[in-house]
């Protein structure tokens, strides 16, 4: 009996052992598909060098680098934060050179005509600098006057019924008319220089076409008697001209 039991479990032993062996799996080396791998992963490793580098910052202050302001700060100090003398606006433009030193060595007849363009000018130069002053004053202003209108709403809004009595009432109307009338000068002040410069444009058309209504006038006051002499003179010249 313990013969057979001890038979049976060999052959379940073996019969376990020879299935095993039928549905086990070699791995098979194949030199082209190894190749590919290596050919992938260096293609990986390519693209991952490159998005790594693509994603490197410049290595300076872009801040520094594409800043205009360095040609332009009094300019731009001026614009924003206002230039009561007028000298951030001077040394951002073309000097203008004295005039009263060479005044006395020009033609009597020429002087109007100069001091005219002259005066333009200082027109010009005047108007900007108000109105860079005031834009700049405007800006410096901005805040303060953004701080009060939100205080204002914020008391508008209050839950305490300290803020809605009607001496209360009457403080934030009063407040209020007392920053719509600051507003509306500061616009009225920007309207003015707009005008201004308006005006100085409209004073410099006017001189451009003046200088040509004068040329034309000239032409026809004095330009016939001098074409009549220039011309004969050049026909009497040619008239009695020998070749040496």
């Amino acid at each position: 009996m313990k013969r057979h039991l001890l038979f049976a479990i060999c052959v379940v032993i073996v019969v376990a052992l020879l299935s095993t062996a039928t549905s086990a799996q070699f791995v098979v080396y194949d030199p082209t598909n190894y190749v590919q791998a290596l050919a992938r992963y260096a293609q990986l490793l390519e693209q991952y060098r490159f998005w790594v580098a693509q994603a490197r910052r410049l290595p300076l202050n872009l801040a520094t680098r594409y800043r205009l302001q360095p040609y332009a700060q009094a300019i731009l100090s001026a614009l924003n934060v206002g230039d009561p003398t007028g000298g951030l606006y001077t040394v951002s433009v073309d000097p203008l050179d004295t005039l009263d030193d060479l005044v006395a060595s020009v033609p009597v007849e020429l002087r109007p005509r100069l001091r005219l363009l002259y005066g333009s000018l200082q027109f010009g130069d005047s108007v900007a600098k108000a109105a860079i002053n005031q834009v700049g004053a405007t800006r410096t202003n901005g805040p303060f006057a953004l701080t009060t209108i939100q205080n204002m709403e914020d008391d508008a809004v209050a839950n305490s019924d300290d803020f809605h009595t009607q001496v209360a009432l009457l403080d934030k109307i009063n407040g209020a008319t007392m920053l719509a009338l600051r507003l509306n000068e500061t616009a009225s002040q920007l309207q003015m220089h707009i005008l201004e410069q308006l005006l100085v444009q409209n004073k410099r058309t006017r001189d451009a076409e003046a200088e040509v209504m004068d040329a034309h006038l000239f032409q026809w006051r004095y330009g016939a008697a001098y074409g009549r002499d220039l011309f004969s003179r050049t026909a009497a010249a040619l008239d009695s001209w020998r070749q040496p």
